[in-house]
């Protein structure tokens, strides 16, 4: 019943994303482009952070990365957007192996520590380097083309983004429930699991790095033909924790909680840049200081994200059901 229940709810929440640019304003489809961007990040971090249990501050990093790579061999070397994919794809999963060879092997609070470390020194590297524009960024980058048809309009591009966060979802939801899915699953328990079955636990952490990596790629790959510029800025250490924000607030024991968590955060952002100039000249500050003060609530209050107090009001209910049909039995 309950399987039944979930394709329901799946079937519509696809049927809502595919009507989504027929009856919503520019505006709104600006707003879920960047949600399904986001969608890509936070779905990594819920399979690092969530399912293999290491917390990364530094996944922007790899979105800059991807959409900078793309940018330059799509600008300078004229290529096809389609080949800058691959291009962004290969780097940024070199580059993933390289640093997770390099930290994965710390533990305790060593492991987020360096990924901050990785994370602010990667967006330094962008605004120092001249064939990347340094802090000017690179600009008329080409829209992605599919044919003749190219996707410059929001509305044109949504449902690429869409069909890619659709695959994302599928592939961790099939990795999650094969025999690779049940070693990652197993990386909380630590290494003697993970051993008593055959798996290396640090192969296994490396292998998941790289993937929440790649997913990072595809959004960054999106990110810079869909804005058709990039610089330093939008890939530094604050977007960093925007992202995990996004996977914490959803959820992290959820892949569904990925989508969510961006949507919620994203729309709370807007939402505040239209309010917060209406009381002060400093929004821009103030706006940091409210989403960390919401970060601390959330960590305080709901540790298991909106999809984790669905779940307990969901046990709650049943357990209630269960008692009441017992006093009638009885």
């Amino acid at each position: 019943m309950r399987d039944n229940r979930t394709k329901i709810w799946v079937a519509l929440l696809i049927l809502v994303i595919a009507l989504a640019p027929w009856v919503a304003g520019s505006f709104t489809v600006s707003l879920l482009n960047d949600i399904g961007i986001g969608a890509l990040v936070a779905l990594g971090l819920v399979l690092l952070t969530g399912v293999g249990g290491s917390t990364s501050f530094g996944q922007a990093a790899f979105v800059g990365i991807a959409a900078y790579a793309s940018a330059w061999l799509t600008t300078v070397h004229g290529m096809s957007p389609w080949v800058g994919l691959l291009f962004s794809l290969l780097i940024t999963s070199v580059s993933a192996l390289l640093i997770g060879m390099l930290t994965l092997r710390l533990g305790g609070h060593y492991l987020p520590l360096s990924t901050i470390a990785w994370g602010l020194s990667i967006s330094l590297l962008f605004g120092n380097i001249d064939g990347l524009g340094r802090h000017t960024g690179i600009s008329n980058i080409p829209a992605i083309g599919v044919g003749s048809w190219l996707l410059t309009e929001p509305r044109a591009i949504y449902y690429l983004i869409w069909i890619i966060v659709g695959l994302g979802f599928l592939f961790s939801r099939n990795l999650l429930d094969s025999r690779p899915g049940r070693a990652i699953r197993g990386l909380r328990g630590g290494s003697t699991l993970l051993a008593s079955v055959g798996a290396n636990a640090y192969t296994v952490k490396l292998s998941l790095f790289v993937l929440a990596a790649v997913l990072a790629a595809f959004a960054g790959w999106i990110y810079a033909h869909m804005n058709r510029f990039v610089s330093p800025s939008p890939f530094e250490l604050r977007a960093s924790i925007e992202y995990l924000l996004m996977a914490v607030a959803g959820g992290l024991s959820s892949l569904f909680g990925a989508l969510l968590g961006s949507g919620l955060v994203l729309s709370m952002k807007n939402a505040l840049q239209d309010i917060l100039p209406m009381f002060t000249d400093r929004a821009g500050q103030l706006e940091s200081i409210v989403f960390a003060a919401l970060f601390i609530a959330l960590l305080h209050f709901a540790r298991g994200g909106v999809m984790g107090s669905v779940r307990q009001w969901r046990q709650r209910h049943a357990a209630s059901k269960a008692a009441v049909q017992q006093r009638w039995a009885g």
